[in-house]
């Protein structure tokens, strides 16, 4: 025993003395000790449940206790713990009794050189016991360790004994076979369950592993076929144990790999696919490379080339091997190089620049434009470039077709107007026996009057007779003068404005014109609604659809009929499946019905298109209803048409509603009150070549309170306005030598601050370069021209103010 040795010792003795030569003897023996002294019951017990001891030694013969109950204690309470007797009574009988009761030694105390001896003794069986009992539960931990994993691997376990041809197997194992518990299993059964394919591999790993030691490692994999025909692949792990050179057994472990195997073939079978696809496209790549219109280039951000393919020599005629390793920017044309250095500085940053434009230098000296598009990646600029200089060149011969194209639009729109405008006149030559009529109508009245009043004041009659007379020639004058609007408006000779209207009112103030138009065979007939809304449209283009829809009533009721016009709100909720008819909203309707021939399908069909007409030739242009649903649409409404032969025809126009204007009630009432501020004030320079029209207009203005000037043409006019400080320039329009539109050029560009108004008989003013200055139509009345010039002074007014 080495004497570094420390062991903790009970020691049950009733004598200090004989404990001190026992610790003495064991001492000079090299162990050191640590010894508890005790020699009763209590203390061995508490003793014991206190700590652990590597040894007990006691006495036989205690005070009111015994060694034997010391043992009888110790087996208790601590029996791997070695027990020695250290007595002085010796008995042969009761040492081997003792002996047989657990205690590993019987030592007398007149033999205390033995004691040592003893002591080792026992402590080396009790480390023996305790390294075995260690290696056993290791053992024991390391089979529960490898059972754990084998059930957690699922697998099955087998033992081959080669001598006798044994073949043992776990249940797990025989499930993986199909064979139950009942079936006899031995080799000649393990080789029936082998694929036939397998099995000569399989024999040869056998007897590799049981034949050489040095080869003692066994691994197969195989497949077996069950009794239902199923395949599946199992595999095998093993060792060989040896004995004199001759193997006695073959033990190791078997797993179901089917679902592992299967899963190993279709990724091998998806990486031989992935293969394949890579080399195809790969090889499409290089195709697309190759056979490529456009320039594609690898290039560093300096424009260096890196790899070019050979659409660079078909387009640019540069042989590859003089451009790589070159940089591209000495190719690229100087107005283009700027632009294009910073599309490779974004892609520097690694950022996408926009599709970006230059030209490239070809071979031959000339320039191609080019299209690029850019990304960056790995430090490198990957570009695509397309050839548009052809489109370049069509893009400019488009650009002088298109300048063409609008050349001939625009003479194609005058020939239209120019139709359009017959059309109108057409309309107009429809209405000239009825309007003559009137016309004759209205001239017996101013005629007649004036004749008896001229005798009624050469006979001096009574006042009242004279202002009846004056009344009928106003009255009869005013009547012609709304004529003369209307059959100007027909021949499309005023502006159009829209604005809010009363188609009601419209309608009413048509009836005798329509009467004088249609004839005493047609009767006219109105079916007003009583709320009607407002329409948005404009005045004088409705009364010439009105009258248009009238006409081709006309023509088609021949001999005589009824023609009814009638108006309604209506209220449109659902989307119309026809182009021609208005999409959802509120609208005014204008419907002017007939009692005449109708029309057929197919004529129904063509109603709206340009030039169709079922006259005779000379007899319509056919641009009729044409220009009733090109107005609607334009008015932001539409048209519908309800017609069969035999029975007649109904023309619904829609127009959108609007609020109706503010109207002024006692507008009279403000211009007369404003005209006494503002004529007394004002001088106004009349011009006019018509001394009769001139005098009457100047006794207008001077009724009004204006100073008046005046001058009958534009060049005295001129002269005048070098001498004389006026306010207004009232001026005729159709003068000779200088018309009012030059008058008012020369004016503005002396004086551009003074306001000028035009009086002209003519409506279409837009086109002689007036610009927005007042127009005062003649005939005209006092109220109108009074209105007109306070708006234009209080206006020129207020730009001074």
């Amino acid at each position: 025993m080495p004497a570094s040795t420390t062991i903790s010792v009970l020691f049950i003795e009733d004598s200090p003395h004989d404990a001190e030569l026992a610790q003495m003897a064991l001492e000079r023996a090299g162990f050191t000790l640590d010894v508890e002294l005790t020699y009763d019951h209590t203390g061995v017990v508490e003793a014991l449940q206190r700590r652990e001891f590597d040894l007990i030694l006691a006495d036989f013969i205690l005070p009111g206790f015994s060694g034997s109950l010391a043992l009888q204690e110790a087996r208790r309470l601590a029996p791997q713990t070695p027990f020695i007797f250290l007595s002085g009574v010796y008995g042969e009988e009761n040492a081997v009794e003792m002996m047989r009761s657990g205690a590993v030694d019987y030592v007398l105390k007149q033999n205390l050189s033995l004691l040592p001896k003893a002591v080792t003794r026992a402590l080396a069986e009790v480390n023996e016991r305790r390294r075995r009992q260690q290696a056993e539960q290791a053992l024991r931990e390391v089979g529960v360790r490898a059972q754990l994993a084998i059930d957690a691997a699922r697998l099955g376990m087998w033992d081959y004994e080669p001598r006798t041809g044994r073949l043992l197997a776990d249940q797990r194992y025989r499930a993986m076979c199909g064979l139950d518990a009942s079936t006899p299993l031995d080799m000649s059964a393990f080789e029936h369950l082998c694929h036939p394919d397998d099995l000569p591999y399989l024999r040869e790993r056998i007897l590799a592993a049981t034949s050489d030691p040095q080869q003692a490692d066994f691994a197969s994999a195989y497949r077996i076929q069950l009794p239902d025909g199923q395949l599946r692949w199992l595999e095998m792990r093993g060792q060989a144990f040896f004995s004199e050179q001759r193997c006695v057994r073959l033990v190791g472990v078997v797993m179901d790999v089917t679902e592992q195997r299967s899963a190993t073939e279709a990724l091998t079978r998806l990486n031989e696919l992935l293969g394949e696809r890579v080399e195809e496209r790969t090889r499409e790549r290089d195709r697309t490379w190759e056979l490529s219109r456009d320039l594609l280039a690898v290039t560093d951000f300096d424009s260096t080339a890196l790899a070019l393919n050979p659409a660079w020599q078909d387009i640019l005629g540069w042989p590859q091997e003089v451009l790589l390793r070159q940089q591209l920017a000495p190719l690229t044309h100087p107005d283009d190089l700027r632009a294009s250095q910073g599309s490779m500085g974004v892609l520097s940053r690694g950022e996408v620049p926009q599709r970006f434009v230059n030209r490239l230098r070809h071979r031959d000296g000339s320039y191609r434009w080019i299209a690029w598009s850019a990304v960056p990646d790995g430090g490198r600029a990957y570009l695509a470039g397309r050839d548009i200089t052809s489109e370049i060149a069509n893009i400019d011969k488009l650009a002088a077709a298109n300048a063409a194209l609008r050349k001939q639009i625009q003479e194609r729109e005058k020939v239209e107007a120019t139709l359009q405008q017959m059309q109108r006149l057409e309309a107009v030559g429809q209405l000239t026996a009825g309007v003559a009529h009137d016309f004759n109508n209205l001239l017996t009245v101013i005629l007649t009057s004036a004749s008896f009043l001229q005798r009624d004041l050469q006979r001096g009659a009574p006042l009242e007779n004279s202002l009846r007379r004056l009344d009928y020639i106003r009255t009869s004058g005013e009547r012609g003068a709304t004529l003369t609007s209307q059959l100007l408006a027909f021949a499309r000779r005023q502006q159009l404005t829209p604005s809010p209207l009363d188609l009601n009112e419209t309608i009413e103030g048509m009836l005798s014109l329509l009467k004088s138009t249609l004839g005493g065979g047609i009767s006219v007939v109105t079916e007003p609604q009583a709320d009607l809304w407002h329409a948005l449209v404009d005045p004088t283009q409705i009364e010439m659809i009105i009258l248009n829809l009238a006409i081709n009533a006309r023509d088609a009721m021949g001999d005589g009929g009824r023609l009814t016009l009638a108006t309604r709100n209506v209220r449109i909720d659902a989307p119309s499946p026809h182009a021609d008819e208005p999409g959802p909203g509120e609208y005014v309707m204008l419907s002017v019905s007939d009692t005449g021939t109708g029309m057929s399908e197919d004529v129904l069909r063509k109603a709206f298109e340009p030039f169709f007409t079922t006259k005779e030739v000379g007899k319509g242009s056919g641009l009729g209803l044409a220009q009733v649903f090109g107005f609607a649409k334009q008015s932001g409404g539409g048209v519908r048409i309800f017609t069969r032969q035999g029975e007649g025809t109904r023309v619904q126009v829609l127009l959108p509603r609007t609020e109706p204007g503010a109207v002024c009630s006692n507008a009279a009432a403000v211009v007369d009150a404003e005209q006494a501020v503002v004529a007394g004030r004002h001088h106004i320079l009349l011009v006019d070549d018509d001394p009769a029209v001139r005098e009457v207009t100047a006794q207008m203005l001077q009724g009004l309170g204006f100073r008046v000037t005046e001058a009958d043409s534009g060049a005295s006019a001129l002269r005048l306005l070098d001498s004389t400080q006026v306010d207004l320039l009232l001026a005729d329009f159709a003068m000779p030598l200088m018309n009012g539109g030059e008058l008012a050029r020369a004016v503005s560009a002396s004086r551009p601050e003074l306001p000028i108004v035009f009086i002209s008989g003519y409506a279409e003013l837009g086109a002689l370069g007036l610009g927005d200055s007042p127009v005062i139509r003649k005939p005209f009345q006092e109220q109108q021209m009074a209105r007109t010039l306070f708006q234009a002074l209080k206006k020129a007014g207020g730009r001074r103010g």
